[in-house]
């Protein structure tokens, strides 16, 4: 009598092997991030957040472009490295590099050949990713350079990653066990409340690793109250990201990474986290 063996539809196998693929990926970009951050030079790690700016800046001006905003690249790459420099010691102000922004934008729309409608969507498609990418990715560098020496802005980008890569994973496996309630259905489908919660959870967890491990200086409870913040603002990132691309019908952001499709997949629970650590220190740890 022969036992029936039961083969797991090809969907399914495809399925696991993109997840195991996703995880595999992030987690070597995991270690690699925060040895980097760890142990490499100051500019090296500035050199890493620019690139992955403008890798960014090209990602969400193709998503534009299929919602028929395409940017004028140069000028957005440009006004992204220019909203990143004024984050820097040095660097010039912020409120300068707007001014520039909208005056060298209106001022490509005005002499163009294109009709004024199609100048419009394409000034719409610049000025989104220079100040979303570059405002985002600037705390990026504000952070790394944060008061209280080298060593402290490391530690703040280290505590930033470990707890965003901790919620995402404790947000996606508990989804998958738990979840029955959506998050947000008309964005993202398969994201739930249960989901959301094992995150939050997870970036608690995470966050107190910092004070009993390589950030000593960190108060217990400032390590709970930063993760907590990490992780609700890990999550609005991913959905912002999540309804760029659901307007612009597409799964990922681009093909870059093994099963996590673009940067912008990858960093934009990230690109809002930062911006919270960074402020949380100004105002409650720098002095």
């Amino acid at each position: 009598m022969q036992t029936a063996v039961r083969v797991a539809p090809r969907s399914v196998i495809c399925s696991r092997r993109e997840i195991v693929k996703r995880h595999i990926t992030g987690f070597v970009l995991a270690i690699v991030a925060l040895a980097g951050i760890k142990l490499a030079p100051t500019w090296a790690v500035m050199l890493v957040i620019v690139v992955v700016a403008l890798g960014s800046v090209r990602e969400m001006g193709s998503l534009l472009g299929g919602l028929g905003k395409p940017p004028w690249p140069i000028v957005a790459h440009l006004g992204t490295l220019a909203a990143m420099a004024s984050f820097v010691p040095g660097g010039p102000p912020l409120s300068a590099v707007l001014l520039a922004l909208i005056v060298i934008v209106s001022a490509r729309a005005i002499f163009s050949s294109a009709g004024a409608a199609t100048c419009l969507e394409r000034a719409i498609g610049t000025i989104v990713p220079a100040l979303t990418i570059g405002l985002l990715t600037g705390h990026l560098c504000a952070l790394l350079l944060a008061p209280g020496g080298i060593e402290r802005g490391r530690d703040l980008m280290v505590l930033t990653l470990l707890v965003v890569y901790a919620a995402d994973t404790a947000a996606y496996y508990g989804g998958r066990a738990m979840g029955r309630h959506r998050l947000a259905p008309r964005i993202s489908p398969k994201k739930t409340v249960e989901g959301a919660v094992f995150g939050l959870i997870g970036a608690g967890l995470t966050s107190l690793l910092a004070p009993a491990w390589f950030f000593r200086a960190l108060a217990w409870e400032q390590a709970v109250a930063l993760g907590l913040a990490i992780g609700l603002a890990g999550m609005l990132g991913d959905l912002s990201e999540s309804l760029l691309k659901r307007a612009a019908a597409v799964k990922d952001s681009g093909t870059l990474l093994p099963g996590h499709g673009g940067l912008l997949d990858r960093i934009d629970s990230l690109l809002f986290a930062a911006p919270v650590v960074y402020w949380y220190h100004h105002y409650w740890m720098a002095g």
